[in-house]
């Protein structure tokens, strides 16, 4: 069978550096609202200082994406690991709001140089090698391999934080500079990439390009308008949760690495289930219940005061689903910019969220907050219903395309959805 075939080069290369990538930037996730609240912010401000790394990133996801298609993908990615061992070495000696302001904001540019990138690169490879079959065994794998990487760091993170809470950040900035340096070494331009990126006629064009693509495809544009409000309720959940854990349990920042490492867990579990729930249920069911899933689990850790693994597992079914549906609806030249038009969604739904929801929190309390994150997720998971919809209509009108996970940000992958 064709889904049997051994790992393509390709294959093997993007899940080395998608896990080396992941494991930097992810490192941090156990410990990064503590440290910003070490450095004097309060609870508002450090969900300030992560939407400005999210706004930062919508305003530059794209151009980014289309600086992959012309400039080349493998140039991006290398700058882009460059960047950010620049931002999280400058973040290792901060000591005031502005200070980490400005290292949120090169580290986000960073990000948007790799996003798009890694995943068009991998996308273009894989196809040029031959292996036409569906991809959302791929994505699964290589989302697999991540969240391991994350588990192992989190871990990690916890115990190096103990000592010291710039420590962590040290450590992170030299993985990214080998992932660096593997991608230097190991990815190649497919022929196909190549030709696509000489033949644009500037990153400007690329990005009308890519805009214009997602305006008249029904599927893309309802893609990027529910990853724009998944986001609106997710990433408010995970600046609060550590600073009320760690309350708990008196400081021991160990054990925040374990409480990250048992929800990649169960986010892992989630990913890896992908393959197999397809074959049983439509993808739209997928995701509307893996939305549900995560209102259900908010609503409990609002209500009990408990983190609910459910939520991430449901995260880990969504993700691979989302990223297979965007790349099979755009072609080699424009798949980067494409990819990271949604990735800009994302960003701008993070963003508005952190700061609305963080605005509730500071009048009414985190309860109240997490329940406003519980009720965006009811209010979105019809959309699904009409994005399988949207999806049929054209389903025999378009070529499928191989879909690779999403480069997340720097909370944590369970952020995103």
């Amino acid at each position: 069978m064709k889904g049997d075939s051994p790992m393509t080069r390709t294959e093997r290369i993007f899940y080395l550096l998608f896990g080396g990538y992941s494991l930097a930037q992810f490192f941090l996730a156990p410990v990064y609202p503590l440290f910003l609240l070490s450095r004097g912010l309060d609870l508002l401000q450090i969900n300030l200082i992560l939407a400005i790394y999210l706004i930062t990133v919508f305003v530059f996801e794209v151009p980014t994406g289309a600086l992959a298609d012309t400039a080349g993908r493998r140039f991006c990615f290398v700058l882009g690991c460059a960047t950010r061992t620049a931002a999280f070495l400058l973040y290792s000696r901060t000591r005031s709001f502005a200070d980490c302001a400005v290292a949120e904001f090169i580290d986000a540019v960073g990000t948007t140089l790799v996003s798009g990138a890694l995943e068009a690169w991998a996308v273009d490879g894989v196809q040029a090698e031959g292996d036409g079959h569906r991809m959302e065994g791929l994505f699964s794998r290589a989302a697999v391999i991540g969240r391991t990487f994350l588990m192992v760091g989190a871990v990690g993170c916890g115990y190096l934080a103990e000592r010291d809470l710039r420590y962590p950040w040290i450590a992170a900035a030299a993985m990214f500079a080998v992932t660096g340096a593997a991608g230097a070494a190991l990815m190649h331009e497919t022929r196909r990439a190549a030709r696509a990126g000489r033949s644009r006629r500037s990153v400007a064009g690329t990005v009308q390009d890519g805009l214009a693509i997602v305006h008249r495809s029904p599927v893309l544009l309802l893609l990027c308008l529910l990853s724009l409000g998944s986001a609106f309720g997710a990433f408010p959940i995970h600046m609060y949760w550590q600073p009320r854990l760690q309350a708990l349990a008196g400081g021991q920042l160990r054990l925040m690495g374990w409480v990250v490492a048992l929800l990649a867990l169960a986010s892992l579990t989630g990913s890896a289930l992908v393959p197999r729930v397809l074959r049983r249920a439509a993808r739209e069911s997928v995701l509307f219940g893996a939305i549900l899933a995560r209102a259900a689990a908010v609503a409990l850790l609002a209500g009990a005061g408990r983190l609910a693994p459910a939520q991430e597992a449901a995260f880990g079914m969504m993700d691979p689903v989302y990223a297979a549906w965007t790349n099979e609806h755009v072609a080699s030249a424009e798949r980067a910019t494409v990819i990271s038009v949604r990735s800009a969604c994302i960003m701008l739904g993070g963003a508005l969220g952190l700061v609305t929801i963080g605005l509730v929190a500071r009048r009414f309390g985190l309860q109240a907050a997490m329940g406003v994150s519980a009720a965006v997720f009811l209010l979105v998971a019809p959309g699904f219903v009409l994005l399988g919809r949207a999806a049929r209509r054209v389903a025999a009108e378009e070529a499928m395309a191989e879909p690779v996970p999403a480069v997340a940000t720097k909370v944590s992958p369970t952020a995103l959805g």
